[in-house]
């Protein structure tokens, strides 16, 4: 719901120009400190601009981020049961990665372990920061402006000398015959890297990536152990990728 809702301030900011804390709790029938934390979050994409007591929507927004909200919003009900049920995995005390992406944001969101973090990703950085209990570390890197994402060989450096429990990873493309693919090479080589410095690797994405292959293969079915996905995903496919000796987990 928090993607869904952060998408309808910025829409509702968007047509007044600006609107105060309690108009929006009021309209969300929330809280006014969850209204605080949706605009914290929208303030540090530069979606908004936050005063004293009120938003403002600026008037010029880079439509890379204005993307990055957008599919914020698409299968947001999925992703939420996605990251609800990847989050609770983390024991008390492990070492995570957590990759860059929607899905793996919807983790960031339900986890309440005390763990260490590592990630890429700067709105998952974002949002853990509000969470005392969860040490977070950032891999250093390029920014990408499309992902809000850390890339580069600093990011790749940086992730070998990590020995995490647990990847929770996400991919754009997901294929029985091709396996995991995204469109970028420097994408590919950091989840290759965080492949490599985790002892169990989760893949987490929603029905909508399966079947699609993109620009460059990064991983094969033998390097997953988990899959968490929603119940819309074909059946057969499933049952394949099971055959494979990966672990699925499907939730509604």
């Amino acid at each position: 719901m928090t993607a869904a809702r952060q998408e309808k301030i910025r829409f509702l900011l968007q047509k007044h120009g600006h609107l105060t804390v309690a108009e929006l709790a009021e309209e969300f029938k929330v809280s006014e400190m969850t209204i605080r934390r949706d605009l914290k979050q929208l303030s540090s994409m530069g979606l908004v601009i936050r005063e004293h007591g009120k938003a403002i929507y600026p008037q010029n927004v880079p439509s890379t981020r204005v993307d990055f909200i957008t599919r914020l919003g698409e299968a947001h009900k999925e992703k939420i049961a996605i990251g609800r049920a990847a989050a609770g995995l983390v024991k008390d005390g492990e070492s995570i990665i957590l990759d860059s992406g929607t899905t793996t944001l919807a983790v960031a969101v339900s986890l309440n372990k005390k763990c260490i973090v590592v990630t890429n990703s700067l709105p998952v950085a974002d949002i853990l920061s509000m969470k005392k209990e969860i040490t977070i570390v950032l891999t250093g890197g390029e920014i990408q402006r499309t992902t809000f994402s850390l890339m580069g060989p600093m990011t790749r450096e940086n992730l070998s000398g990590f020995n995490a429990d647990k990847l929770f990873l996400a991919s754009t493309g997901i294929s029985l015959d091709k396996g995991l693919s995204t469109s970028s090479m420097a994408e590919s080589e950091v989840k290759q890297a965080m492949i490599e410095s985790a002892k169990e690797v989760i893949l987490v994405a929603d029905s909508s990536k399966l079947g699609k292959v993109l620009y460059h293969t990064f991983a094969k079915w033998d390097k997953i152990h988990k899959f968490i996905t929603d119940e819309g995903a074909d059946p057969q496919l499933i049952k394949n990728v099971k055959e494979h000796g990966v672990e699925v987990i499907q939730v509604s």
